[in-house]
């Protein structure tokens, strides 16, 4: 008998079962039927859940009805997009992880009789149109040109199927190039179909590993393939989809993360497990901020993309990507505003942080080291550590530009819980962003003293709270006796607080940015004009369309480009103003000891963490030079610093080694700029405390020694040969890691160091002796590079060996023996220059024939 009419939904809906499970897959033949339930389902949802937004938990009898029935049925309707919005309504009132339960419960239905048929024509199918894809499609090639509308097309009924053919060649050897390619294929797919691919890249990041399933090659220390194309294509995914749920993935991967590092064991002397890998799926959240967050990053950075690490984001990342495609920026904060939104909602920063510290310190635990300690130990150790610390550096400086100062500091923890969980420098590069700005103290200040709140400036700044509470942490840190020392905490606390951008504007990179903008605009101007005066323009085309947009954006960026230049140096004034009023207070016992615990608490644990942190380094030398910072000696610093970070050359990562390069190469050229020219150096010198020969309490003192240029060039020369003992070592070593890291660092300061010909010399014999006898191919590869790059140094080499003048007396024994060798040539046919006969001597001499036969007639 037919079901009756009922206003009851509760107790219609197990007649609806009922009915279903008599129809069972036939229930696609009348598709009236199959949308009025889909409709009823919506219908009986917001009835039992009328608040708008809030997520909806069914209960089984209805997930059941449309997993086993409904969705089953969806399946063998051929394309019906209207269908396939119907169906997207209804799921998108579920939470994701009920979502995710009914597409997996959906994928075991194709194991069925109809539905099993179905999923191999639509991966067939989908084979098919995927090898016809390329990158750049020719429009007369309709399936390759229209693959996105022909995977449309089967993902409306079948998007399980489909997009598990796609994401098969991912798992595999895969071309790289085509990843991009495959990302377009999904352009016009429908919003569940996008949900579908979420589940599905989640559920790949949830499998373990196994014996076809590895996430690390140990042998060769490097990522499994799978696991790199996967992280690019999900990061270029969902920035394609910024509207696709992502809370699902981001939970699987903050879990993943510390999979292995929880069951690391605890008790001492039980065996320890080998890392398989797994919690390597941090790679998806890295590609993930890296194309959501527009993060672009390169490996090898050159002179200016580092010197752009100072300016503000749009300057970094214009130097980073000019000359590529450049996206529409409604698009990028889009995608931006959903992954901050999908972090923060679930609370995940906190978590992801304490994930990536201890994982950071699992690598570094006895138990590692005793599991992995055998050949290939020390790479596989640096690529862990380097690539979490780059993860970590990533997600903070993600967040610090998705979110204004006050929101970055409410999802930070507690203070003392940042301190134990990270090093200093981590734990104060994670709060930086969260503390108020430092030059605006000084600005609020001013701003008092204009409107007539407060006479003068004050001595004292009144620091907000956040910044007492770290002052306070940090001395639970600290040693008690540090202040001891002759350094005072407000100048520890600054050190820490200060970024590159306080101290450092590059205004080099700004005008080149924006040159390089109008250079754009200028080209761009010129191919309109040219397709203007075509016989069939029409300005209605999508390339003159395009073109115009473009410069729209380009205008649109130079602007906002010179609005954050102009922050910065407002920004940079205050801050440098602020400064100048602190500087007495810094080194309050001028000494050895003073400028030792400089170098060791503040240089060292700094300089290492990030290229901007390297050059922040270099530039606040520089700073404390250009303040003639009293109590600050730059010989001794030199003396320091050269003697404790030399020792961190042999037991460093590959990271590190090269951000030590950059660090060499920026302060050793300081140096010779100072040795340049004795004039200037004189001018820059002059009453500046920081060239004073000894330490001396009063800055003031009438009989005070300074700095001569000689003692700068003999510094020079002292300091380059500590560096050459540590690398020659490494150059020299047996291991291959430490050579390699050797080899990075000299490619990254070449150009400062080695530059006196006594050291530089035996650097570029031992490197191309490397190139020449080195067995491994990269070592012997990157020793050639940089044995060309050292040769181009050459002419700058200084304190060249004096070439040997000529002894005269050997000169004038030469020219003697090379006319009695002409003399002997000449003679050897037994004749005279003039023609006559010569004979021999006695004593070997020759004598003429004539002279001797008169000799002859004499005697008798």
């Amino acid at each position: 008998a037919a079901l009756s009419p009922s206003t009851d939904s509760d107790k219609l809906l197990p007649q609806i079962r009922l009915l279903l499970e008599h129809l069972e897959y036939f229930l696609h033949t009348d598709i009236y039927l199959l949308t009025a339930l889909w409709k009823f389902i919506l219908a009986y949802i917001k009835e039992q859940h009328p608040a708008e937004g809030s997520q909806v938990i069914l209960d089984e009898q209805l997930v059941a009805i449309i997993y086993r029935h409904l969705l089953p049925a969806a399946s063998l309707v051929p394309n019906n997009p209207f269908l396939s919005d119907l169906m997207w309504s209804v799921l998108r009132q579920l939470g994701v992880y009920q979502r995710f339960l009914i597409y997996s419960c959906w994928e075991t239905t194709y194991d069925n009789f109809l539905l099993k048929l179905v999923c191999a024509k639509t991966k067939s199918q989908t084979k098919q149109i995927l090898k016809r894809v390329v990158s750049n499609a020719e429009k007369r090639d309709l399936i390759a040109h229209q693959s996105h509308f022909h995977i449309c097309k089967l993902c409306h009924s079948n998007p399980i199927p489909c997009l598990e053919t796609m994401l098969s060649d991912l798992l595999i050897g895969f071309n790289v190039n085509m990843i991009q390619p495959y990302v377009e294929c999904t352009n016009r797919c429908p919003e569940m179909t996008a949900d579908i691919m979420g589940y599905m890249i989640s559920r790949t990041c949830s499998k373990p590993s196994g014996a076809d399933r590895v996430f690390l090659s140990k042998s060769d220390a490097t990522y499994a393939p799978w696991l790199q194309n996967m992280g690019e294509f999900a990061g270029r995914f969902f920035k394609k989809h910024p509207q696709t749920d992502l809370h699902g993935l981001l939970t699987i991967i903050t879990k993943r993360i510390n999979s292995e590092t929880d069951s690391a064991p605890k008790e001492k002397g039980s065996p320890s497990q080998e890392y398989k890998g797994e919690s390597l799926i941090r790679l998806i959240l890295e590609s993930l901020i890296e194309h959501m967050g527009g993060l672009l990053t390169v490996a090898d950075m050159t002179a200016e993309q580092l010197i752009c690490l100072a300016g503000g984001p749009r300057l970094r990342s214009e130097s980073v990507s000019h000359g590529g495609k450049k996206e529409d920026n409604a698009r990028k904060d889009k995608a931006r505003v959903a992954l901050l939104s999908a972090l923060v909602d679930q609370g995940l920063v906190p978590v992801l942080w304490y994930s990536l510290s201890r994982q950071r310190h699992h690598f570094l635990s006895e138990e590692f080291s005793e599991s992995h300690g055998g050949g290939g130990g020390l790479k596989l150790l640096s690529l862990l550590f380097d690539g979490n610390h780059q993860c970590f550096l990533h997600l903070t400086e993600f967040l610090s530009q998705a979110c204004p100062r006050d929101k970055y500091a409410a999802l930070m923890p507690p203070t003392q819980q940042v301190f134990s969980m990270f090093e200093p420098n981590l734990a104060f590069l994670a709060m930086r962003n969260g503390l108020p700005s430092y030059g605006r103290a000084m600005a609020q200040a001013a701003a008092a003293v204009k409107d007539g709140e407060a006479t003068d400036a004050p001595t004292t700044i009144q620091e907000p709270e956040s910044v007492l509470e770290l002052e306070r942490v940090v001395r639970m840190f600290l040693p008690k006796a540090f202040e001891d020392e002759g350094l005072s905490m407000p100048f520890y606390i600054t050190f820490w607080r200060l970024s590159l951008q306080d101290i450092f504007t590059p205004t080099e990179g700004y005008d080149k940015a924006d040159a390089n903008i109008q250079n754009e605009i200028k080209a761009i101007e010129v191919a309109k004009k040219s397709m203007e005066r075509d016989r069939d323009f029409n300005p209605h085309m999508r390339e003159y369309k395009s073109l115009k947009k473009e410069v729209v954006r380009l205008q649109d960026f130079s602007v906002k480009l010179k609005e954050e230049r102009l922050q910065q140096l407002v920004s940079h004034k205050q801050v440098m103003a602020r400064l100048e009023q602190e500087k007495a207070g810094w080194f309050t016992k001028p000494s050895p000891h003073a400028t030792a615990a400089f170098v060791a608490d503040m240089i060292c644990p700094r300089v290492l963490t990030s290229h901007a942190d390297a050059l922040f380094c270099c530039h606040f030398v520089r700073m404390l030079v250009k303040l003639k910072t009293p109590g600050f000696q730059l010989l001794d610093f030199y003396n320091s610093w050269t003697i404790m970070l030399t020792q961190c050359i042999r037991c460093c990562s590959e990271r590190e080694a090269q951000i030590f390069g950059v660090f060499l190469r920026d302060m050793m050229s300081y140096v010779l700029h100072l040795r340049d020219d004795e004039e200037r150096y004189n001018v820059e010198t002059k009453d500046n405390p920081c060239f004073h020969r000894n330490y001396y309490e009063d800055p003031k003192a009438s009989m005070v020694e300074w700095t001569q240029f000689g003692d700068i060039k003999k510094g020079h020369s002292k300091w380059e040969g500590r560096i050459y003992k540590a690398l020659r070592a490494g150059l020299d070593s047996d291991d291959w890691m430490e050579r390699r890291n050797t080899l990075l660092l000299l490619s990254q300061s070449y150009e400062a160091f080695p530059l006196v010909e006594k050291y530089a010399k035996p650097i570029l014999n031992a490197i191309e002796s490397m190139r020449d006898k080195e067995e491994y191919s990269d070592l012997k590869t990157l020793a050639a590079s940089i044995a060309v790059k050292l040769r181009t140094q050459r002419d700058r080499w200084v304190e060249k060996a004096p070439e040997k003048a000529p002894d005269k007396q050997a000169e004038k024994a030469a020219d003697d023996s090379g006319r009695n060798k002409s003399s002997g040539a000449k003679a050897s046919d037994g004749k005279t220059s003039d023609g006559k006969t010569m004979d021999s001597s006695e004593n070997g001499a020759a004598v003429p024939s004539e002279s001797r036969d008169r000799d002859r007639d004499r005697d008798r």
